[in-house]
């Protein structure tokens, strides 16, 4: 067990207690732990974590920065703190203002893994040796729980970060599991909504979407492991954040006109019934690009962006009709059209995969998924 006292200085900020300090970069390994999220557990597990994995590449850039810098007489600068949490740490400010942590309770790292990550990979497998004393500055958050964390991670990166929202999107999950629907604001409530239907359509091993979804703790798989079982190289195919962000109108649609006071539960599942029953429909029609999903789009982020517009159309026209959103009446309303032609969702091979891809695959924009949606929903209405 290592002890490390640190200078320190207290604040308050609106209710809050922080501390400001400042530590070694050799020292953030032994004195900090990254809780991360697994799509795997209960959002109220008491283990559950909310960070994604580090990404590899990330560290290494932020050791390679640092190396070229001190290779070129430049200056490392960095002035960002890293966020951390004093949680049943008990840390007090003492009379000489001092803190004092000890590595047998590690302070939950809120913010900042990649950079403790890169300066441990910069140390210790790049040998940059003289960055062990580089002075990082620290905040510590005291008076937090996990939750409280976690509200502080969604801010932190989905409101002052431009980052992936898919993992932010999740922990506003784990909020409303863990205190209530009133615990999430009116505006984020239809993320935890997406959120919960795009883990449920990934855990479905009946369904077709199975293990087709990047979920925020998860990578692709890696091009040895396809080779190990190629049946991997369709699964993962695309990532959380696409799809939740497609799903987004048909559950405005859903919210505005049936389920205005509705729970966020209730909500999920008039959600997740007509989209399931939607791409269960597709797959009955058109089995080749659920089959080898990496050689088509369908199921890529052109396909879901321009399908589920197609599929809130479809909604909206069967409920005039007094349909309901099932399977079978999904199927009927597809099977006219295109759509459900193969060839149009192929994604190309070679290097010109573009010149000899289906229609679909040659719209690479959030403008051209909408004027593809457009085509395949007139098509099904001649």
């Amino acid at each position: 067990m290592k002890n490390l006292t640190l200078p320190a200085i207290e604040l308050h900020q609106d209710g809050s207690r922080l501390i400001v300090t400042k530590m070694r970069a050799a020292d953030l390994k032994d004195f900090t732990v990254v809780e991360p999220f697994d799509h795997a557990k209960d959002f109220d597990d008491p283990s559950q974590g909310y960070q994604r994995p580090a990404e590899p590449a990330r560290v290494k850039q932020f050791a390679n920065y640092m190396r070229k810098e001190l290779e070129e007489g430049g200056r490392v600068c960095m002035p960002t703190a890293i966020l951390l949490s004093g949680r049943n740490a008990g840390l007090t400010v003492n009379a000489e203002g001092n803190v004092t942590l000890k590595s047998s309770n590690k302070l939950p790292l809120i913010d900042g893994q990649h950079r403790v990550r890169g300066f441990d990979y910069a140390i210790d497998a790049k040998g940059m040796t003289e960055m062990a004393e580089y002075e990082v500055p620290v905040v510590i958050l005291l008076n937090v729980d996990k939750v409280q964390e976690m509200r502080q991670f969604a801010t932190v990166n989905g409101t002052q970060k431009s980052v992936r929202t898919d993992l932010v999107n999740m922990i506003l999950t784990q909020l409303a599991g863990r205190e209530g629907d009133e615990a999430i604001r009116t505006g984020d409530q239809w993320k935890v909504v997406v959120s919960q239907v795009v883990s449920r359509l990934n855990g479905d091993k009946s369904g077709p979407w199975y293990d087709r979804i990047v979920m925020p703790d998860m990578t692709a798989y890696s091009k040895q492991e396809q080779v190990d079982d190629p049946e991997l190289r369709h699964r993962r195919i695309v990532r959380a954040t696409s799809f939740m962000t497609s799903l987004k109108p048909i559950e405005s649609y859903l919210s505005e006109h049936f389920e205005r006071d509705s729970s966020l539960a209730k909500r999920t599942e008039a959600l997740f019934k007509p989209v399931d029953a939607f791409w269960r429909a597709l797959r009955e029609l058109t089995p080749e690009p659920f089959e080898s999903a990496a050689d088509y789009v369908m199921l890529k982020t052109p396909g879901l962006f321009a399908l589920h517009k197609v599929c809130l159309k479809l909604m909206q026209d069967m409920y005039v009709g007094r349909r309901d959103w099932d399977v079978a009446n999904f199927k009927h309303m597809l099977q006219e059209g295109r759509l459900t032609d193969a060839g149009l969702w192929f994604a190309g091979s070679g290097t010109e995969a573009v010149a000899d891809g289906g229609e679909a695959s040659k719209y690479g924009s959030m403008k051209g998924f909408a004027e593809l949606a457009d085509m395949l929903y007139q098509d099904l209405k001649q």
